[in-house]
């Protein structure tokens, strides 16, 4: 099953922001939103893949009012007793998880490290990683950046 996960801004309904124009930031606009947007992306789904290991990225860009993701989480075998987990779906309850976890990958503070890298290298990084959707992503791309 294919599940997504999505964070989105949502409009203020201020009556002080409905007596002006305003010209509201995009991603074209604003490279900054773009970056906060798309790293936004990677700690979500970083802390999907943290709270639920069996959970596989499959697509997941910067869009319009926010970002997502979707995820891939296969049937598996749980390892101490042998019996199988089935595919799932996040539920609200998993949402609040998944949003502690970004809360405390965001208070770690990581470095931001953006790496430009061969084809055949980032062939190599999304199989020591075991991501077979990213794999597809890249085996689509047509051209060289």
């Amino acid at each position: 099953r294919l599940l997504s996960a999505v964070a989105e801004e949502q409009p203020s309904t201020s009556q002080e922001n409905d007596d002006q124009d305003e010209d509201l930031p995009t991603n074209d606009s604003d490279p900054t939103l773009l970056k906060l947007r798309h790293t936004s992306a990677h700690v979500m789904a970083m802390a999907v893949q943290q709270t639920f290991p069996e959970a596989q990225v499959t697509i997941g860009p910067w869009i319009d009012n926010g970002f997502y993701y979707d995820f891939y989480f296969p049937e598996t075998t749980d390892p101490s007793t042998g019996e199988t987990i089935p595919s799932r779906k996040l539920s609200e309850a998993d949402l609040k998880l998944i949003k502690k976890e970004m809360d405390k990958i965001i208070s770690k503070d990581y470095p931001i490290v953006r790496k430009e890298v061969t084809r055949d290298e980032a062939r190599e990084m999304i199989q020591a990683i075991g991501e077979p959707f990213k794999l597809e992503i890249l085996d689509s791309i047509k051209t060289e950046p």
